[in-house]
């Protein structure tokens, strides 16, 4: 009878997996591709814009972040900004109609991601009060 013997790696193995970016076209039929921004992308986001820029929310929210997660116009691919420049001229790249295909395309997540919290919001109420009529 034969023997065999299998041995395991002791250190695990990560495997890093593509990034994965959200595509949608704006007005002028340009498809633009957003990644998602970790923390670390953040946070070098808020060095890049300084801390005035930095303080004020609607523009982080409005303008930094999202501009920062532009991945892909079209083909051209674009990296991390490191400057408020960068961000300025990321902003002037996309021009109204990709600022608003963003902004909607945003609009859009957060709606959906209200409507999903919501109905758990509910079910987890249904439950409950279905929990206290048995008792």
């Amino acid at each position: 009878m034969a023997k065999l013997t299998v041995t395991e790696s002791a250190a695990p193995v990560h495997v890093d997996q593509k990034p994965k970016f959200t595509s949608f076209q704006d007005a002028r039929g340009r498809t633009i591709q957003l990644r998602t921004l970790d923390p670390l992308q953040k946070s070098r986001i808020i060095m890049a814009v300084g801390g005035e820029l930095a303080a004020n929310g609607p523009y982080m929210t409005a303008f930094a972040f999202p501009i920062a997660s532009v991945a892909y116009i079209d083909d051209v691919g674009f990296g991390l900004p490191q400057t408020q420049k960068q961000i300025d001229s990321m902003l002037s790249e996309l021009g109204e109609d990709g600022y608003v295909a963003i902004e909607k395309h945003l609009m859009a997540e957060y709606e959906a991601a209200k409507s999903r919290a919501e109905a758990e919001a509910s079910s987890q109420a249904l439950s409950a009060e279905q929990a206290a009529a048995k008792n």
